[in-house]
């Protein structure tokens, strides 16, 4: 499963850091291009970092208002909303429930380290099915939290990605991340994928047919695959309402 980020299939999205005047990196896009332009280092020997866990959904921080505001800004880049959501401006707790450093005691919606910043998928996800991070260093530990989970997978992706000669993160090719050219060399983040797979494990309530409700809320909605802007906006607005309104 590949960071939900990915899933916009939009490129290195631009997301305007809301309480600073930065503009890092959003994320990667995973587009299946050629497996022959594989591109990152070998990672056999990868360790996810530490997954710090979210703070409680519904937070109550947000009005309706401001994550339409929040969600324009971002989405349809309309940057005009973006300079309430800094400190001291009328929704600067909607901007600090929403955007949270990676040293923070609890992760929101958007997680930034220096210039980068990724959508905390993971988080969501832990909150969305009522489960602990406790943070797994190894595929099968036979513990943890479907965010830990995600988060190691995620972080594998991302590792081997990061070395694209061109900066270009679409030729870093799912064919060669998870399948890998033969069943004999496997893809360098397919032992993180499987554990996200697993039907007996953590993630188990994301494929069942009838997962739990807020789950939705943690992923795009592929169905608007089609228009990149009326999916994020659609994105932002669902998991910010999840994570930080009432």
């Amino acid at each position: 499963m590949k960071r939900a980020i990915v899933v916009f299939a939009i490129g290195a999205a631009a997301v305007v850091h809301c309480t600073s005047n930065t503009t890092p990196d959003a994320g990667i896009d995973g587009a299946v291009l050629d497996a022959s332009l594989a591109c990152g280092p070998v990672i056999s020997t990868f360790v996810p970092d530490l997954m710090t866990a979210p703070h409680a959904p519904h937070l109550g921080k947000c009005t309706t208002q401001q994550i339409d505001d929040y969600a324009q800004c971002q989405g349809a880049k309309n940057t005009d909303l973006c300079g309430q959501f800094k400190a001291g401006q009328p929704a600067a707790d909607c901007g600090a429930c929403i955007e949270t450093q990676q040293s923070a005691p609890a992760w929101g919606v958007i997680v930034f380290s220096g210039s980068t910043a990724l959508f905390n998928i993971e988080g969501c996800v832990d909150d969305a099915l009522g489960q602990v991070s406790s943070e797994v260093h190894a595929p099968d530990a036979g513990a943890g939290s479907c965010g830990d989970e995600l988060h190691a997978s995620y972080g594998c992706q991302e590792t081997a990605c990061s070395a694209c000669t061109n900066g270009d993160f679409t030729i870093c090719d799912s064919q060669v991340l998870f399948a890998g050219d033969d069943a004999s060399a496997p893809g360098e983040c397919k032992v993180w994928d499987d554990a996200v797979s697993d039907p007996s494990g953590p993630c188990a309530p994301l494929f069942s047919p009838t997962p739990p409700a807020d789950v939705a809320s943690c992923f795009p909605d592929a169905s608007l695959a089609s228009d990149t802007t009326k999916q994020e906006v659609d994105w932002l607005t669902r998991i910010v309402t999840y994570m930080c309104r009432t």
